[in-house]
Formats: C-alpha cells, sequence, structure tokens
C-alpha cells in the first residue's frame, strides 16, 4: 500500500489554489494532443515574459553551452525552450492524468536488449537519464512496460507532494531522494531504476568534470551506488518527435566506473550531452547547472 494518501488537512481553503492547479491540469489533460501542445507553448511563452531571472538563466547556460552558434541561433533556441518548458508542464499532466487510448500510441521504445542482456546476467540497471522536459511522460510511458522505481525531488507544498507521488506511483515506483536505500535495494534485487545526475547537487558530493566543456559540479557518488547495488549503467536517451516520443535504451558505458571520480563524471556529462543534442530545446535550461564554480572562479549567473 502506497505510504501517500490525500488527507482531510488537505481540502483545507489554504490548499484550494492547488486544487484548482490541479483540476485545470486534469482539463488540459483531456484535449486532443496538439490542443495540449498549443497550451503548453502559451505557458512558455508566458514563463519567459513574467520570470526574467529563467530568462537570464537559460540564456547564459546556452551562451555556454552553444558558443558555436550565432546570436540569432541562440536566441531562438532560447525561445523554443521556454515553448519546450511550457509543453514539459503539460506533459506532466498527461502522465498524471492522460487516457491509456491517447498516451500510448504516442510512444516508440527501443533498445531493450540491452536492458534484458543485463538482466539475464542477475544485475539491475541504473538508467542514466537526463532531465528532459519530457522526463515525467517518458518516464511513464516505460515504466507501466517495464517496471520502474525513480528518485524525485519533493515538492515543498505538502498536498503537491502527496498527489504527485499517489499518481506517480500508478506507473512507477516513486524514491524520495532524500532517501536512496529503497531506490537502490530496488536495482540490487535485478530492477531497474532512471537516475538523474545531471543538476547541482551541492559541492560535498561532487566533482568538477566537462559539461559541454565548462568544469561543472557533477555528482561523484554514482560509482558508490554501483558497487553497493552491482547494478550496470545504461544510458536512455528520449525526447518528443513529429510522431511521438522515442526512448531509446543505449548501451552499457563501456568500462564504467573507471576508479577515477573525474573520469566517471564526465562520462555521465557525456551521456546527457548526447541526449540534449538531439532535442537541444527540450532540456531543463532554466535550471542553474553551473551554480558552483572552482575555485577562484567568477560566478556565471
Amino acid at each position: 500500500m502506497s505510504a501517500y494518501k490525500i488527507e482531510s488537512r488537505h481540502y483545507h481553503p489554504r490548499f484550494w489554489p492547488v486544487w484548482l492547479l490541479l483540476g485545470l491540469g486534469w482539463c488540459v489533460a483531456q484535449l486532443p494532443f496538439k490542443a495540449q501542445l498549443s497550451v503548453g507553448r502559451g505557458l512558455g511563452r508566458l514563463a519567459r515574459v513574467i520570470s526574467k531571472e529563467r530568462r537570464h538563466v537559460t540564456r547564459r547556460n546556452l551562451e555556454l553551452c552553444f558558443p558555436h552558434l550565432s546570436n540569432a541561433e541562440r536566441k531562438k533556441l532560447e525561445h523554443d525552450a521556454f515553448d519546450e518548458l511550457g509543453i514539459g508542464f503539460i506533459e506532466i499532466g498527461m502522465a498524471y492524468w492522460g487516457k491509456p487510448a491517447l498516451v500510448d500510441p504516442l510512444c516508440h521504445l527501443t533498445g531493450m536488449e540491452h536492458i534484458e542482456q543485463v538482466q539475464a546476467q542477475g544485475k539491475g540497471v541504473l538508467l542514466i537519464a537526463a532531465h528532459m522536459t519530457s522526463l515525467e511522460l517518458c518516464l511513464r510511458m516505460f515504466s507501466e512496460r517495464h517496471p520502474t522505481a525513480a528518485m524525485y525531488k519533493p515538492a515543498h507544498n505538502d498536498l503537491f507532494e502527496q498527489y504527485s507521488a499517489l499518481k506517480r506511483s500508478r506507473y512507477t515506483k516513486p524514491v524520495p531522494n532524500r532517501s536512496i536505500r529503497p531506490f537502490l535495494t530496488h536495482i540490487r534485487r535485478g530492477g531497474i531504476g532512471f537516475y538523474l545526475p545531471d543538476q547541482h547537487y551541492g559541492g560535498n558530493i561532487s566533482v568538477f568534470a566537462p559539461f559541454f566543456g565548462v568544469p561543472t559540479a557533477t555528482i561523484a557518488k554514482t560509482p558508490e551506488f554501483i558497487k553497493i547495488s552491482g547494478a550496470v549503467a545504461i544510458p536512455v536517451k528520449f525526447g518528443r518527435k513529429e510522431d511521438g516520443y522515442h526512448i531509446e535504451v543505449q548501451p552499457p558505458i563501456e568500462g564504467y566506473p573507471t576508479g577515477d571520480d573525474v573520469t566517471d563524471a564526465t562520462l555521465l556529462n557525456q551521456c546527457i550531452e548526447n541526449n540534449i543534442l538531439e532535442y537541444p530545446a527540450q532540456y531543463l535550461w532554466q535550471h542553474r547547472r553551473f551554480k558552483s564554480r572552482p575555485e577562484g572562479e567568477p560566478p556565471i549567473y
């Protein structure tokens, strides 16, 4: 039985705005797919207009990661990134409330033979994934076909935390990132775990490794997780194309872990880069990925 539940206290008036937001999300999820994308683009454009800080963060990230692009090309990518951010919110709604008749035909899953080969050896799989905007929807699509555990960052609002975890538990095994033990236990028993190493997790557990050529604080605990669980690290690439969502399981990372923290972190960052290069506007560029800097370097944002 799920530990998450909606309680009577969640109907207090202070939670009504959240209920309204959830209700609007449910309504949008009932629309045809193309209409949902249009609503998402509108949300993204609104976010770009009203959030000066996120515009600045996105612009700086794109300047650092795509210096070879012209100013006009980066400007277009910035606009597209906010369109995709808005669509990403709608895709969360599709994951939570989307009917199988709408969602299932949009899924194009390939490369499962790589996971099957590892599991045939009695090992679990640590799927190395990026924070692409369609993450939640692609997680649902994958997990409904192959049971998967996924770590997530708990929401600050208690109602949204309980509600979203309840919805996620219908298609995956959600594990708060403050408690990794259940996640490692799942993959140690031969299961599959979605693992996202591409956000800022603090300098005390990170090393600086290149990400698009920029020294970036990257979590250094992953080899330890591999050692504890006995799992194999396998990248998964995903994103939205004209005909739906493509989820491509790739071969295991050869020689990983190597025993060198910086080399291992670099290999993980390369997996993330490969996903971004295929779907450049669909990455979460609004995140301050370069928040920490090596000693002596000036701040980026």
